[in-house]
């Protein structure tokens, strides 16, 4: 969208072209930098107004399943939420409350960012769109704005079984799983890694499965997925390492589910409870090398998925 600029700003448009963005909150004299004010931006944007939304599935896939918990869904019903919520009662946010707020943060920020590279890049949408959530998360930590940022094995405030999630990087900035770059999150207790949330891709070549609240999960490492890089044995280190203790001390892992939108327009992420690690073992794969495979399941008792 075209938006009017003083002289000085379209003075500084050849500048944008040729530097690095710094995404700050302004203290500075307005004309300097690129500021995101989310208090300006309209809350009926959404930048997700253009990915049709999915319900939130069981261990069991359904596609005739249209209902469940949609954390990432449109920012209208988020607000409805709030807005009930504290008519009844004006004290401190509750953790669900913080949780879908910072949430439509990001989505108002992704939307401001993405609208500036499309306009730095002559409207090119393929490179306009590229990693903008990991620009927005960092603006979002900067602000101060992730909750729940200590890491934590089990529930995390505020999320419930069956939220979605359009990006990893919003995993983080609600703090159910912090690593953006790796499938398995850990915390350490002395010289002890527990595992605290894992993701896991269904037919992603890894061959994770879920079926009826059992899912098999392979560990990281070893450059198993990859074509070009030589292939290695994973290890029992890291990750790795963190669950196995998590079967050995009996500790609850988060298990969030990535699945490709029916639109095909990239993945999604389904928070689908806590599970115990029952089991792992070593096993060959197609290429000769040494994988981890750990089963885990889902703990009795919890909410069913809708």
């Amino acid at each position: 969208m075209e938006r009017e600029r003083s002289s000085p700003a379209r003075n500084m448009s050849s500048s944008f072209q040729k530097r690095s963005v710094v995404f700050a909150i302004r203290d500075f004299p307005s004309g300097c930098g690129t500021h995101i004010d989310p208090c300006k931006i309209d809350d009926d944007d959404d930048v997700f107004d253009n990915h049709p939304r999915v319900a939130a599935p069981t261990c069991v896939k359904s596609k005739q399943q249209q209902a469940g918990h949609h954390v990432a869904a449109s920012s209208s019903s988020h607000r409805r939420e709030m807005e009930t919520r504290r008519s009844s009662d004006d004290s401190d946010p509750t953790p669900r409350e913080r949780v879908l707020e910072v949430l439509s943060l990001f989505r108002k920020v992704f939307k401001e960012l993405d609208q500036h590279k499309k306009a730095r890049s002559g409207g090119d949408q393929l490179d306009a769109t590229s990693r903008i959530d990991i620009k927005t998360l960092n603006v979002l930590e900067n602000m101060g704005k992730q909750v729940n940022s200590e890491k934590r094995i089990g529930s995390v405030p505020g999320i419930n079984g069956g939220d979605e999630f359009q990006y990893k990087t919003e995993l983080r900035v609600v703090g159910l799983h912090s690593k953006t770059m790796h499938g398995i999150d850990y915390l350490k207790r002395g010289d002890l890694r527990l595992a605290t949330s894992i993701v896991a891709s269904e037919g992603y070549g890894y061959k994770d499965t879920f079926n009826s609240g059992v899912m098999f999960y392979t560990g990281e490492g070893g450059n198993v997925m990859s074509k070009e890089k030589k292939t290695e044995d994973q290890k029992l280190i890291k990750g790795n390492l963190a669950l196995a203790n998590s079967m050995r001390h009996q500790t609850e892992v988060r298990v969030i589910r990535g699945e490709e939108r029916w639109d095909r327009k990239g993945k999604r992420y389904v928070y689908d409870g806590l599970y115990l690690v029952e089991q792992y073992r070593e096993e060959r794969e197609a290429r000769g090398k040494l994988v981890y495979k750990f089963k885990l399941c889902r703990i009795p008792g919890q909410p069913p998925l809708t």
